[in-house]
Order: structure tokens, then C-alpha cells, then sequence
């Protein structure tokens, strides 16, 4: 993520943190001669199969498909549809959710990320058509492209969500390079559903409540239904300093001082940063204050006591001895001590309030002439509890920047008495000017980085379809028009510099109050009072409402992204063959997507230590035609042995980009069945993805990053060639055993958009099957081979991507990569870079999945029918290859690393009769590494442990009108994954661990 200030790097804020809900989903794959319909439990058939992955209207299916059921959601205590497609092996890390560190301008919003090749890879569906994206179009947002928060969809309006890999492009149109997200709605619902639910952690925090209506009437005879869904959800908000695993607390990796052995150990005592507190560390130099170490010709002078003791100030205000923890090989990092503590200040969950409506409904006008509507209409109001917050440091800047040190007069009167003399003495010492002194501060109690998003939908969709005859032949036509807009509005607190510099310079007014100095000139921007009130920053908290009001703009950006789509489509039979008739479609589309960013006064203005946020809107259209063939070859009736059944599918579509002209997707594949029960398919795909808003259009402006640095003695041995990369840091003057300041806290550069892009393209093919074994009934096998590789990928490359392109390459220091960023003669620390969107990655994927899934109704065990049925489901992916090269740097692992197993598996077993259900889930993702980037022996723990997570479910039927479920999530209070006494994980994959065994109940009353 690319940060908008100076930022001091956490182990955990390396993760992309996302929810991952309480318990899995069943989800299992489709068997081939089912491909358009699976079922949720209990739901009306509404007599229209909803096939996704074709327009034919055929059951074909040549790619692999997953299936989650809307009961099944609703069951396992979902309160948003991507917690239920995360918990699934084949989701990764999304770029956002509800968990972990938001992206800026889009609190609370929750993207899928299909085979964990990135959001904007993967396209979702509702009913089959585009939804508005909610996304930021700012760089600092969480994520380019334009993916759907599945936040404004309510969990009990789904039916079922269709997952198909890599095929949907031909049909969809950009975006499917990873898959295609299909979310089907309920149809034709009568009666009236009224659901509510309170979860809650073991610890007491943590709650969430939501209340659910849906209600729906047929009417006219059965031609025509309406249906309502109203849902209201509640999530209280947690900081990391909730969890001892998400906290600053526990042992952490950091660089050795040793010059032997490995570059990265552990230590106990929990991670500081020494180079600052939130209370405040004073100065007699304009200097970090680094251990008493020189850096850079530079040595630190601290003030001191009598006894030559460096001192801090107390929460209180008052001067106190500093306790230095463990050194590490890091100059800013200690275990232990009275560093700061910046782990406490991050988000584990956002608060989040959502309201949100739909209004669907259909009639027919006659046998051959239908109309379907919907109405959308939602306000989410999310919070990212704390982030970092504002620091004052020399590491960021000299002294009177913006970021830099402040420069504090000896005399203030917040200070006691005692302790402006033992800063003077101190002063004097150091043979420095009595008269002022320098103070590193991380500025928590004047922001802790919260920031709130409101955001609201309206989205509206209208079409007609009908059908007719030509001889023999049946055809069916539909027109659809949708349209939606998001409007999104972050705040938060905005510190101004000028009104802080003088609220700093407090002096005693004549009737004996600390005041601010006189002839004060506030800054341009307004803040909430233009009256200046002194600041008091020693220690924290003692900081006067006045003075917040006096120093604090409020920052409010805009954003509202427009999409408009319209479809028409002829489909129908073409010719009556031996095996069937054969199946085609042609049809057009028209698109327009607009996003437009307004950083608002604050952002746009450089009032703060802030990066300067530029404004980024855009807009491109689309024309596009598509046609699609399904042709039986066999069927079961012509008895041919070994050729039971063959059907050939083909699809091909032409887009016309504003932005970067034409390009054709198209894919083709078929089924073969040799025997009764056995499918087996493939499918190959050219798909693409054009650049997003963010991409295109995006200003080159101020950008703030980190990265691990090719030459740091951690990272030294890494790459394709650990030779070739040590060779060239030598060349570039870096010592040996360097330590790098960037891989612990930003760099300011500039990055931006290239309205020059192409468009990405993928080929992708699949190969697999499945199994209903006849000698078992119920039991069927699916296995499915995943194949993606992907060429001109747009990448804004990041600084660690730029320095291992360059200190990995042969043709070091010619190659283009070096010339993106400077580093200072003397410290060897990244001084400055040069980071834009462009077409220079390529990524490989590869991967198996499969399922099982066995229905065995108990009777056939002699038992009686009222003891129901039992499921049995599992999913499990195996990845061979993720490995992705940006430029000509070295070939970056994804697979087994921390959040992507090789190995994931999510089973259950379902126990249903009539009037009582229980189910257990059980998640195991494999074992990992810290890094597959860099050898093992860069760790002194290198391995991570697998992860384990059991979930259970029971619901009661009390009558036929009400429902009682209980759950209880993370049955035997299971921890997150280790790597030695390291607790190495992601968040988002194991919410569960992270959040302890918490307890939900949900009553349902029904009508």
C-alpha cells in the first residue's frame, strides 16, 4: 500500500489484513451435467436457471465452477458475503475488508481476490450483470481497478454465488483474467423472513448485531413477484492492542548484530521503536537518537541528568530516565524499553454501520414478453479504528519541517521549573545554544490515525426479454440497462503545521495563564477556531480541547464512481443436430465508467507533514460484441461406447476501449463423457484487463513507500542470484552488514498514473473432471487443473521491486531501474524514487483443485427417515506456482508464503432433519514460510506451522415459524500459526485465532 505520510513499518503491517468470518460455507464443485443450477436449500424453484459462464442457456460447463449457497452463508453466521468467499481455499488476502489496516478513502469496503491474483483480476456479478465498484480512484487508495465491495450485499437476499475460473472474459468482458464472481438473488420469494443476530467475542468485545427482512409476494396469477430486503448490520471496531498477537507485545524477527549466523532472529520483549515516543524524547542535536551510535557522520546527543542518564518525558510531562531495551541490528529498533510502541496503534477491525435496501421485482406481460427491476439503495458508515499516526523525528526531516523534529524553547512554560534547567545544563554540556532544544515525537494524542468512510449506493436496473419461434427453431432475447453510482465521503483529522508552530510558542500572559505568543498569522486553511491555544506535547494527553480545535482542519475527501451498462443479447437454437440442438448467441454491449477523486482543502494544500493528494477522475466507454456457440456432438441416446456424450463450446468477443482501442477475447473447450457419471472437460482462454481509471489518469504527485532493500544484510542472500546481487551493492558503495532504513519506515518519492497503458492479457487454460460414482450414490469427485499466465501486467512497481530490478540485474548499473532512485553517498539509505503505473510484470499460476462431497440420507444405514440426511463436503487447493517478475528483477514467490498455502483444505459435515440441524467446519491451511524470497538461512525460524480452525453450528426448529441457531466460532480456541516463538500470520486468513472463541445467536421468524 502506498502511504500518504511518514510511516514507521510494523511486522504485522506487512500483511494485508481481511475478515475472515467465523466458519466456512459449503461449497462444493459442480458436477458437469449441473453446471447452471445449484440450489440453495429450500429455495424456490423459480423455474429460470441462472447459468453462469454461458449465455446459451445450456448446462454446459468446460471450466471449473464453485458454488456457495445463500442458506449456507446465512447458517455458518456470515454477516458479509466476502468473509464467506475468503474462508474458501481458493480466495487469498483481499486488498481490503473489514479487517486489518484500510486503505485510505475507503474504510470498511471488502474486495474478492480469486487464486490471490489481485481484486481488479477478479470480476463479480450480481444476476449476471456489472456492479458499480466502490473503489478510490487515488493512489493511496486500496486498491486500482475497479472491484465490487461486497459490504452492500446483503447476505440474506443470495441465493447462491457462483465462482468460475479464469473463462469469464468472452463472456463478461474485462476484468475475468483470475475468474468471475457470480452472485444470483433469490427470485419469486413469498412470505416474510425476519431474521436477527448478536455475536460477540469470549472476551467481551468485539459485537456485532444485525437485523434482516426479506419479504416478497407473487401476484397477477403468479406473472409477477416483488420482493424487499432491508438489513441493518452493527460491528463494533477493535484497535491491535486488543490481541497479544496483533500487538506490540510479543517476539518479533529483527536484524542480528552478529556477523555470523543468520540475518534475521528472534527477540523477546516486543518491538520498539526507539527513535521516538508518544510522550516525547528531547535533544540537544538535530539528531536520531540511535543508541548513542554515530549514522551518517552524525552522533546523537541526548539530555541528559546529573547522573549522564538520556532522558524522555513521563506520560505526566516530566523528565525521567529513558530505559533502552535489547539493541537489535537496526538502529531504530530495540525489544523492549521505552521505545515506541507502534504496533498498538493499528486497526484489527473497523466499526461499521450499514443500512441497506433492494426492491426487486418481475412480471409478465404475456408467454413471449417479460420485465424484470432493481432498486438498490445502501449508507455504510465504516471507521478504521487507528492507524500510525503523525511523527516528528529527524529520520523524516530536518528540524522545523513539517515532519522533522520540533524545535522547542527551553523556557517553556509547560515545562517545570527543574526541568528546564536540566535541559539547559544539558544544552550546555553538548556546547549547544541554551535557548532552545530539539524534541522526537509520534504525535498520538493530536492523531492516532483514525479515519472514517460514508458511503452511499444507488444502483437501478430494468430490462426486457422475451422469446419466438422461427419453424422449429426457439430463440430468446433480453435487453438489460443498469446504472449505479457510489458517492464516498473519508474524514478525518487534519493537523495543521503553521497553527501547531504556533501553538508551540506558549509564553506566560500578564494575568499568569500560559497563552500563545502574540502577532501569531494562522494558516490559510481554516481549522475549527481561529483562536490560537497553547499546545502542550510533553507527555500525553495533556493536550486542551482548545488547542486540538485551534490546530485541526478537518481533511474530507470525495469520491463517486458511475457506471453504465447496457446489454443486448439474441440467443437460441440454430439447428436441430443428432445430439441436440446446437446453441448460439450474439449480442452487444455498451459501457461507461467514470471515478472521480477530490482530495478536498487539506489534501490538496501542503499544511502538514501530508503527501500533497492530487485530484484523479477519468472515464472511458466501451463498445462490444460477442457471440457463443454450444455444439452437442454425442449423446447418451446414441450409444457409442466410450463417447457416452461430447459437447463443444466456444465464445468469442470484440471490445472497443476508448482509452486503448480494440482487442478480441475468446475461449474454447467442451465435455467429454465416456461413461455414465465420469465428465471430463477442458478450456482454453484469452482474457485481458484494460487499465483502470487510477492507472490511466492519475497525476505524478508526492508518494511515500517502503520496501525491503536488496542490500540490507537481511536481504542480501535473496534473489534468483544472491552473486549477482551482492556483486552489484558493493558496486553501489553499500558495506557489508548494512541496515536499511526503508524496511522499517517510508520514503518520500513521486508516483502516479500513465495514460499510455495496454491493456493486460492472459492465457489461461484448465483441464479436469469429475465423478458421481455410481456404486455410491450421493458421493461425487471433482479435480481440476488451474493454468494462468499473465504478460504486460500493469504494476506500479513499488521501491523494493525497483531496487531488486536493479541490484538483480546482470547489466547493473545500465539497467533503467537503477536510475529510479538515488541513495545518499554517505548513509547508503534510499533518499528519493521515481515509481509509475506500467506494463512491465509478468505472472504464472498454477494450481489443483478439488472436492468431494457425499449425501447419505441415514436411512439407508436401516436407520429411521427422521433422522435426515448427512453431508459431507470438502474443497482443497493445492498451488504449484504464483510467482510474479516485475521488470527484470527476480522471479517474487507467492506460494507458501504466510496468507497463501501450498496446501488449504476447508471441510464439513452437515447433520439435517426436519427440525434440527448441526455442522462442523474444519479449515486447515498448511504450513508456510517467513519469506519463500530469501533462503533459510536468512531466519533463525524459517519454518511456519500449519493452521487448524473447528467451527460449529446448531439450529432448532421451534415451530414452523420460528428458528433459533447458535454457533460458536473457534470451537477449542485455537492461536494463529508460529514460526518458532514467532507468531507469523495472516490476520485475514485466521480471524478466527486472532479473535478468539466468540458466540453468536440468531433467531428467525418466517411468515
Amino acid at each position: 500500500m502506498f502511504l500518504s505520510s511518514r510511516k514507521f513499518l510494523t511486522a504485522s503491517s506487512v500483511l494485508a489484513m481481511a475478515l475472515v468470518a467465523a466458519t466456512a460455507a459449503s461449497a462444493q464443485e459442480r458436477p458437469a451435467d449441473a453446471a447452471g443450477q445449484l440450489d440453495a436449500p429450500g429455495a424456490k424453484d423459480s423455474g429460470e436457471i441462472v447459468v453462469t459462464g454461458t449465455r446459451t442457456g445450456s448446462k454446459v460447463a468446460d471450466q471449473p465452477v464453485v458454488a456457495i449457497t445463500g442458506d449456507s452463508i446465512v447458517n455458518q453466521g456470515f454477516t458479509q458475503i466476502g468473509q464467506a468467499l475468503t474462508n474458501q481455499p481458493q480466495f487469498g488476502v483481499p486488498a481490503n475488508s473489514t479487517v486489518g489496516s484500510q486503505g485510505s478513502y475507503g474504510a470498511g469496503q471488502s474486495f474478492s481476490n480469486l487464486y490471490n491474483l489481485g481484486a481488479q483480476r477478479t470480476l463479480t456479478l450480481v444476476n449476471g450483470s456489472r456492479f458499480v465498484s466502490a473503489a478510490a480512484s487515488s493512489v493511496f487508495g486500496a486498491s486500482v481497478g475497479s472491484p465490487v465491495d461486497l459490504g452492500q450485499i446483503a447476505p440474506a437476499l443470495v441465493e447462491r454465488i457462483d465462482v468460475v475460473s479464469v473463462g469469464g472474459a468472452p463472456i463478461y468482458g474485462s476484468d475475468a483474467i483470475a475468474g468471475t464472481v457470480n452472485i444470483i438473488l433469490k427470485k419469486n420469494f413469498q412470505g416474510i423472513d425476519v431474521t436477527a443476530s448478536n455475536g460477540i467475542s469470549e472476551k467481551g468485545d468485539g459485537a456485532n448485531s444485525n437485523v434482516s427482512l426479506l419479504a416478497g409476494k407473487n401476484f397477477g396469477d403468479g406473472r409477477g413477484n416483488i420482493t424487499l430486503n432491508v438489513f441493518y448490520d452493527h460491528q463494533d471496531g477493535l484497535t491491535t492492542a486488543s490481541r497479544y498477537v496483533t500487538s506490540a507485545s510479543h517476539p518479533f524477527f529483527g536484524a542480528t548484530t552478529s556477523d555470523t549466523g543468520p540475518a534475521n532472529v528472534v527477540y523477546f520483549g516486543g518491538r520498539r521503536f526507539s527513535v521516538v515516543s508518544n510522550t516525547g524524547i528531547p535533544a540537544a542535536l538535530d539528531n536520531i537518537p540511535f543508541n548513542g551510535l554515530s549514522t551518517g557522520g552524525r552522533t546523537y546527543q541526548a539530555i541528559t541528568n546529573a547522573a549522564g542518564q538520556a532522558l524522555f518525558f513521563n506520560n505526566a510531562g516530566q523528565l525521567v530516565p529513558f530505559q533502552h531495551g535489547t539493541v537489535t541490528g537496526s538502529v531504530s529498533t530495540e525489544a523492549g524499553g521505552d521505545g515506541f510502541q507502534t504496533a498498538n496503534y493499528g486497526n484489527l477491525l473497523t466499526d461499521t454501520s450499514r443500512v441497506q435496501g433492494v426492491l426487486m421485482g418481475h412480471y409478465d406481460f404475456s408467454d413471449h414478453l417479460r420485465f424484470h427491476a432493481e432498486a438498490w439503495a445502501s449508507r455504510n458508515i465504516a471507521t478504521n479504528k487507528a492507524d500510525q499516526t503523525l511523527y516528528n523525528t529527524a529520520l523524516f526531516g530536518p528540524a522545523g519541517d513539517a515532519a522533522g523534529n520540533y524545535i522547542l524553547s527551553s523556557t517553556n512554560p509547560y515545562l517545570s521549573a527543574a526541568d528546564q534547567a536540566t535541559i539547559q545544563t544539558s544544552l550546555a554540556a553538548a556546547g549547544q545554544p541554551t535557548n532552545q532544544f530539539y524534541l522526537a515525537r509520534a504525535n498520538t494524542d493530536l492523531f492516532a490515525g483514525a479515519f472514517s468512510t460514508r458511503s452511499s449506493l444507488a444502483r437501478g436496473v430494468a430490462g426486457l426479454d422475451g422469446d419466438f419461434e422461427i419453424g422449429s427453431h426457439q430463440f430468446t432475447w433480453e435487453g438489460t440497462i443498469t446504472y449505479g453510482q457510489v458517492n464516498s465521503t473519508s474524514s478525518q483529522v487534519g493537523l495543521v503545521w503553521q497553527n501547531i508552530q504556533n501553538a508551540l510558542n506558549a509564553v506566560v500572559g500578564p494575568n499568569g495563564q500560559i497563552t500563545c505568543a502574540p502577532n501569531y498569522t494562522n494558516a490559510p486553511i481554516a481549522t475549527l477556531s481561529s483562536t490560537c491555544a497553547p499546545l502542550n506535547i510533553f507527555g500525553t494527553g495533556n493536550v486542551s480541547q482548545a488547542a486540538l480545535n485551534y490546530i485541526n482542519a478537518p481533511a474530507i475527501s470525495r469520491q463517486v464512481n458511475k457506471q453504465f451498462d447496457a446489454v443486448f443479447d439474441i440467443k437460441g437454437s440454430l439447428a436441430h443436430l443428432p445430439a441436440g440442438d446446437l446453441q448460439a448467441v450474439v449480442g452487444g454491449e455498451i459501457r461507461r465508467e467514470s471515478q472521480f477523486f477530490d482530495p478536498g482543502a487539506f489534501f490538496s494544500g501542503a499544511y502538514s507533514q501530508y503527501a500533497v493528494v492530487a485530484p484523479v477522475g477519468g472515464s472511458y466507454h466501451t463498445h462490444e460484441g460477442f457471440t457463443e456457440l454450444t455444439v452437442p456432438l454425442l449423446s447418451p441416446d446414441m450409444h457409442i461406447p466410450l463417447l457416452r456424450e461430447l459437447t463443444l463450446h466456444g465464445a468469442a468477443r470484440y471490445t472497443d476501449n476508448s482509452l486503448n482501442g480494440g482487442f478480441w477475447s475468446y475461449t474454447g473447450g467442451g465435455n467429454w463423457s465416456p461413461i455414465n457419471g465420469l465428465t471430463l472437460r477442458g478450456n482454453f482462454t484469452r482474457s485481458f484487463r484494460a487499465p483502470s481509471v487510477t492507472e490511466a489518469f492519475a497525476p505524478i504527485a508526492t508518494s511515500f513507500e517502503s520496501g525491503n532493500d536488496p542490500c540490507d544484510a537481511r536481504f542480501i542472500n535473496g534473489g534468483a542470484s544472491p552473486a549477482t546481487r551482492a556483486k552489484n551493492c558493493a558496486a553501489a558503495g553499500v558495506p557489508g552488514g548494512f541496515s536499511s532504513q526503508i524496511v522499517e519506515s517510508t520514503v518520500q518519492g513521486l508516483g502516479g498514473g500513465n495514460p499510455q497503458l495496454n491493456n493486460e492479457t492472459a492465457n489461461s487454460w484448465t483441464v479436469g473432471g469429475n465423478y458421481a460414482v455410481p456404486f455410491l450414490r450421493g458421493l461425487v469427485l471433482t479435480a481440476d487443473y488451474i493454468h494462468v499466465d499473465i504478460k504486460n501486467e500493469i504494476v506500479q512497481p513499488g521501491i523494493e521491486s525497483i531496487m531488486q530490478a536493479c541490484y538483480d540485474s546482470p547489466s547493473y548499473p545500465s539497467s533503467p531501474f537503477c536510475s529510479a532512485f538515488t541513495r545518499d553517498p554517505v548513509s547508503h539509505e534510499i533518499t528519493n524514487f521515481s515509481d509509475t503505473f506500467l506494463n512491465i510484470a509478468s505472472q504464472n499460476y498454477r494450481a489443483l483443485q478439488a472436492s468431494v462431497a457425499y449425501t447419505l440420507p441415514l436411512s439407508r444405514l436401516g436407520l429411521s427417515d427422521s433422522l435426515g440426511v448427512l453431508n459431507l463436503s470438502s474443497n482443497y487447493l493445492h498451488e504449484f506456482k504464483n510467482q510474479q517478475v516485475i521488470g527484470t528483477g527476480s522471479a517474487q514467490i507467492y506460494n507458501g508464503a504466510i496468507g497463501e498455502p501450498a496446501n488449504a483444505v476447508t471441510s464439513m459435515i452437515d447433520w439435517q432433519t426436519k427440525r434440527f440441524d448441526w455442522s462442523w467446519t474444519v479449515i486447515y491451511d498448511g504450513p508456510t514460510k517467513v519469506n519463500p524470497n530469501n533462503p533459510a538461512s536468512s531466519y533463525e525460524y524459517y519454518n511456519v506451522s500449519p493452521y487448524w480452525m473447528a467451527n460449529t453450528s446448531i439450529g432448532v426448529m421451534v415451530n414452523d415459524h420460528f428458528k433459533l441457531r447458535g454457533i460458536v466460532n473457534n470451537v477449542f480456541n485455537m492461536g494463529v500459526t508460529y514460526a518458532g516463538p514467532v507468531p507469523e500470520f495472516s490476520p485475514n486468513k485466521e480471524f478466527d485465532a486472532v479473535f478468539g472463541r466468540s458466540y453468536r445467536i440468531t433467531a428467525e421468524v418466517k411468515f
